[in-house]
């Protein structure tokens, strides 16, 4: 468990560098193990990517480099996106029609891999890795030195809050207009605050490693949500879909169907996690922060 403070650490900013370089260090030996599949590979690096815009957002009031780490850091990922979302559509797609037959489906699911076949066999993905290496090796670089404005829980307090309140409103967005792109936003709030709590779950294990999961378990409902939007989004596009018209009315119909049980279950998972004002909680874990330094 790299990825979270420790008492050892001299200061949040110490913490910071360290937590950066962990993470950059891990995405290096991915990358270069050559015993990890392509697919596995680019997804694990995109994980790291995300873990460390997670790391950077927590201080983003208190630190300056914000906008250009954030960037880089964006626009690495971005490299590799194409060949995840391929990888994705046959995951999403197995999960879809698990628990029984195919029924006639078989054809698409040839297609959908066809597809990410030919997206991994282009010359490209070999030099998209290699400028993700160039884009790591740059950023650990930087992370060296990066500066945090103040010291304690006072820089990681208002980004914290920040990303909860963003949570929380995303979630009343939802309620109200469960639309795709809406839905997408608010799991991209959620996912951060996965991301803080972890980050601070150290500062009182119980109460943060209980909500951890919870937060988890909600990030992967509206991330299910989201992959279904983005292979319904193929379907729809694909006037040579194998099966034709029939085939595709089919599988949206499945897939509108789900989305809808996902969205619910989110809603009422989302309601007791984001109950509370951000103010409460930032003052709830300021106390467990200086609790933690006391003992």
């Amino acid at each position: 468990m790299t990825y979270r403070l420790k008492r050892s650490d001299k200061s949040t900013e110490a913490a910071l560098r360290r937590i950066a370089i962990e993470e950059i260090d891990a995405a290096l030996t991915e990358l270069d193990d050559p015993g990890i599949e392509l697919h596995e590979k680019v997804h694990g690096l995109r994980k790291r990517a995300k873990k460390l815009r997670g790391l950077i957002r927590l201080v983003r009031p208190a630190f300056p480099a914000y906008a250009r780490e954030n960037g880089a850091i964006r626009d690495a990922a971005r490299r590799l996106s194409g060949l995840r979302d391929r990888e994705g559509m046959v995951e999403t797609f197995d999960k879809l029609v698990a628990g029984g037959r195919l029924d006639g489906f078989e054809p698409v699911r040839a297609h959908l891999v066809a597809a990410r076949d030919r997206a991994a066999a282009k010359a490209h993905v070999e030099e998209d890795l290699a400028a993700f290496r160039l884009d790591m090796l740059g950023l650990r670089e930087r992370a060296r030195s990066w500066a945090l404005y103040g010291g304690g829980f006072r820089p990681m307090r208002r980004g914290l809050q920040r990303t909860f309140d963003r949570a929380r409103k995303g979630r009343a967005a939802a309620a109200e207009a469960p639309e795709v792109a809406v839905i997408h936003d608010w799991r991209k709030r959620v996912k951060y605050h996965w991301y803080h709590t972890r980050l601070l779950r150290p500062i009182e294990r119980g109460p943060l490693g209980r909500r951890a999961k919870k937060v988890e378990e909600l990030s992967e409902l509206l991330g299910d949500h989201h992959d279904l939007a983005v292979l319904d989004t193929h379907l729809a596009a694909t006037p040579d879909l194998p099966g034709g018209a029939e085939t595709r009315d089919a599988l949206r119909a499945r897939i509108a169907a789900r989305q809808a049980d996902l969205a619910e279950a989110a809603q009422t998972l989302g309601a007791r996690l984001f109950a509370s004002p951000a103010k409460d909680l930032g003052r709830s874990w300021k106390r467990w922060w200086k609790s933690w330094h006391r003992d």
